[in-house]
C-alpha cells in the first residue's frame, strides 16, 4: 500500500512537472501576434460599410448597402441636412451623379458597379450647394463578403467551445485531453495500475505536445491599433466595440455613437464655440405682481344682500370692461331702523304739507305781503322736498359695483343672495393681463443699485424680459425690495406666480455663450455639453457655468474654442445608455 501511494505522488508529481515545463499551456488563452499593452480607442462597429470625412463647410457619411451607396449631408457647423446640392461621386475612374432621396432631408443616392469590388476605394466627392462648393476625399472599405463574412470570435466559455468545434485540431486536442483525464482517474481508482498510469501521461504529453497550441489562433491578426493608425483620412476603421449595429449606443469610453440616421429622428443640432463677454449675473427670486395702475379691488360702500347684474354675475378668468355693473347690493335694514326711517318719513312729509299751503296762501297775497316771506316759504318747501327724496329711497335704492379699470377677474368672493357688509371684504379683483410687474427682493445692496438688465424664468420655462423700475428705500424682513416691469407678459401668467430673476450687473466676464438647453445633467448631477467630436460620435464634456439671461448661459470652462457643440438634442443624447 505504501509503495503504491509512493508511486502516485510522483506520478502526480512528474504530470505537474510535465505541465510547467511544456509550452503548451502558455498559449491557451492568447492569440498570436497580439500585443496586451495599451487598450486601443474604441472604434465603433458598424453593420454596412462606411466613409466618414468633413471639411470646414460640410459632414459627409457615406454607406454602401450592395450596389448602392446612401450619403447623409450635414453642414459641419451647425449638423442642419444640406438639401438642394448636386453631389457626384467619382471612383476606380467612374463618376456618378447622385440623386436626393425623395422625403429625406439631406440624403442622396447613387448605383455603381464598383460597389461590388472588395478592397479599398477612394472617394473624391464634389458638393455644389447654393451658398458654398466643396470637394471631400476619402477611403470606403469594401469587405470581401459583407453578408457572408464570418462573425467575429467571441470570448469566454461560449467562444472556446464555438472554436473547438470549427477546428478539427483543437477537436483532436480536447478529445486526448479527455482521454487523459479518464485514464488517470481509473488508474487511481484501483489497483495495480502504476504502470498504466504511467504509460497514460506519457501519451496524453505526447498528444499535447504534436498538436501545439490548444486554444491559440493560428495566423490571426489582432493588431487593432496598427491597422486603425495606418487607415487614410475617412476611412471606415475595423469594428471593435460590439453591439447593436447602427443603432445609437454609448461606447466603453463614455462617448455616445449616433448614426445620421438617427440624429435626423432627433433633430440634433450644434453651433461653433465661439469665446465672448457677457456681463455677471446674479439669480433673484421673485413674484409676478399686479401694476398698480393695472388692477383694481371692488367692494361695498353699505351693507345689503348681493343680486347679479343685468349679464349675471362675473365669473374668475372673465374679462369686463371699465365701468361694467357687476353686481348689485339692495340694502339690508332691520326693522328698528326702518321704523326709524319711515317716521322720519313722515314728519317731512307732514311739513311739506303744510309748507305748500302756507306758499299758496303766500302768492295770494301777492302785492300786500313782503316777497321776502313768499321767497322764504318756497325755499323751506324745496328743502322739505330734498329731504323726502333723500329718505324715500333709504328702504330701496340698490348700489351698482361697477368695474374700476378694464381688465380680467381674477377672484369673485361672493353669491347670488350673499349679506356683506359695508367695506368688510373685497368682492371683486380685477387685473389688466398686459400690465404686469415683478418684484423681487435682494440682500445685497450693491446688487440692488447695480443692476444693469434683467430677465425671468416661471417655472415651466416662459422667459420674461423685464424693465428695472428701481429698489425700495425701506428694508423688508432685512432686504431690499425691487421692482420690474415685464414687456409684453405672455398669455397665462398670473398674479403671485414665482419667477426665478437673472439680473446683470456692472462688469465683464469671459467665456462661451450657449443656449441653456445644451447644458444638461450627467448621471452625477454634474453639468455636461455634449460636443460633435465626429460625424457619429458625441463626447460629453464637464463644464462650469453661470446664467447669462432665461434662455441662454456662459460656459467659463470645460470647452475649448472652436469645439462643436450640441444645441438641440442634447437631452435626448444624453439619455443614450
Amino acid at each position: 500500500m505504501t509503495v503504491r501511494l509512493i508511486a502516485t505522488r510522483r506520478i502526480a508529481a512528474a504530470m505537474v512537472a510535465a505541465s510547467l515545463a511544456t509550452p503548451v499551456a502558455v498559449p491557451v488563452l492568447a492569440h498570436e501576434g497580439h500585443e496586451h499593452g495599451d487598450t486601443p480607442k474604441p472604434v465603433v462597429a458598424t453593420a454596412v460599410p462606411t466613409m466618414e470625412t468633413s471639411s470646414s463647410d460640410f459632414e459627409l457619411v457615406a454607406t454602401a448597402h450592395g450596389k448602392t451607396l446612401l450619403i447623409h449631408l450635414d453642414r459641419f457647423a451647425t449638423n442642419e441636412p444640406v438639401t438642394g446640392a448636386a453631389v457626384e461621386v467619382t471612383a476606380d475612374g467612374e463618376t456618378v451623379t447622385a440623386a436626393a432621396v425623395s422625403g429625406e432631408d439631406g440624403v442622396y443616392r447613387l448605383d455603381a458597379a464598383w460597389l461590388s469590388n472588395p478592397g479599398p476605394h477612394e472617394l473624391t466627392v464634389s458638393i455644389t450647394a447654393a451658398d458654398a462648393a466643396d470637394l471631400l476625399i476619402g477611403t470606403l472599405e469594401i469587405p470581401a463578403s459583407v453578408a457572408g463574412a464570418p462573425p467575429g470570435r467571441e470570448h469566454g466559455v461560449s467562444g472556446i467551445v464555438g472554436q473547438v468545434r470549427s477546428d478539427p485540431g483543437l477537436m483532436l486536442g480536447a478529445a486526448m485531453i479527455f482521454l487523459l483525464g479518464v485514464l488517470t482517474s481509473i488508474a487511481l481508482t484501483h489497483r495495480g495500475r502504476v504502470r498504466a498510469v504511467a504509460g497514460a501521461v506519457l501519451l496524453g504529453l505526447g498528444l499535447l505536445l504534436a498538436s501545439g497550441a490548444a486554444f491559440a489562433h493560428g495566423g490571426e491578426d489582432h493588431s487593432h491599433g496598427d491597422a486603425a493608425k495606418d487607415k487614410p483620412l475617412g476611412t471606415a476603421a475595423t469594428p471593435a466595440v460590439t453591439g447593436a449595429p447602427d443603432s445609437p449606443r454609448r461606447l466603453p469610453d463614455g462617448s455616445v455613437y449616433v448614426p445620421k440616421p438617427s440624429q435626423r429622428l432627433l433633430s440634433v443640432r450644434t453651433t461653433v464655440a465661439t469665446p465672448q463677454e457677457a456681463a455677471p449675473t446674479v439669480q433673484l427670486i421673485g413674484q409676478v405682481v399686479a401694476d398698480p395702475n393695472g388692477g383694481g379691488h371692488v367692494q361695498a360702500t353699505q351693507s345689503g344682500r348681493i343680486e347679479p347684474g343685468e349679464k349675471g354675475l362675473p365669473y374668475v378668468g372673465q374679462r369686463v370692461e371699465a365701468g361694467q355693473i357687476l353686481a348689485t347690493i339692495a340694502p339690508a335694514v332691520n326693522v328698528i331702523d326702518r321704523s326709524g326711517i319711515q317716521q322720519q318719513i313722515a314728519t317731512v312729509e307732514q311739513e311739506l304739507a303744510i309748507a305748500e299751503g302756507r306758499v299758496q296762501r303766500l302768492r295770494k297775497l301777492e302785492g300786500s305781503v313782503p316777497q321776502r316771506d313768499i321767497e322764504e316759504a318756497e325755499a323751506n318747501l324745496t328743502g322739505l322736498r330734498k329731504r323726502r327724496a333723500a329718505l324715500s329711497p333709504t328702504l330701496t335704492a340698490k348700489e351698482a359695483l361697477r368695474a374700476p379699470i378694464a381688465g380680467v377677474v381674477t377672484a369673485n368672493n361672493v353669491k347670488a343672495g350673499q349679506v356683506v357688509e359695508a367695506r368688510d371684504q373685497v368682492l371683486f379683483e380685477i387685473v389688466d393681463p398686459s400690465r404686469l410687474m415683478v418684484e423681487a427682493v435682494a440682500f445685497d445692496p450693491r446688487v440692488a443699485n447695480a443692476i444693469t438688465a434683467a430677465t425671468a424664468t416661471t417655472a415651466d420655462g416662459t422667459s420674461l424680459a423685464l424693465e428695472h423700475l428701481g429698489s425700495s428705500l425701506a428694508l423688508r424682513q432685512q432686504a431690499i425690495p425691487m421692482l420690474f416691469r415685464i414687456d409684453t407678459p405672455p398669455k397665462g401668467l398670473g398674479v403671485g406666480q414665482p419667477v426665478r430673476l437673472i439680473a446683470q450687473v456692472q462688469g465683464k466676464a469671459s467665456g462661451i455663450v450657449l443656449p441653456r438647453r445644451s447644458v444638461v445633467r450627467s448621471a452625477s448631477g454634474q453639468p455636461i455639453v455634449w460636443q460633435h467630436e465626429s460625424p457619429q460620435r458625441f463626447v460629453a464634456r464637464p463644464v462650469r457655468t453661470q446664467p447669462v439671461d432665461g434662455n441662454t448661459v456662459l460656459v467659463l470652462a470645460g470647452v475649448e474654442p472652436a469645439a462643436r457643440i450640441v444645441t438641440d438634442g442634447a437631452g435626448l443624447l444624453n439619455q443614450i445608455r
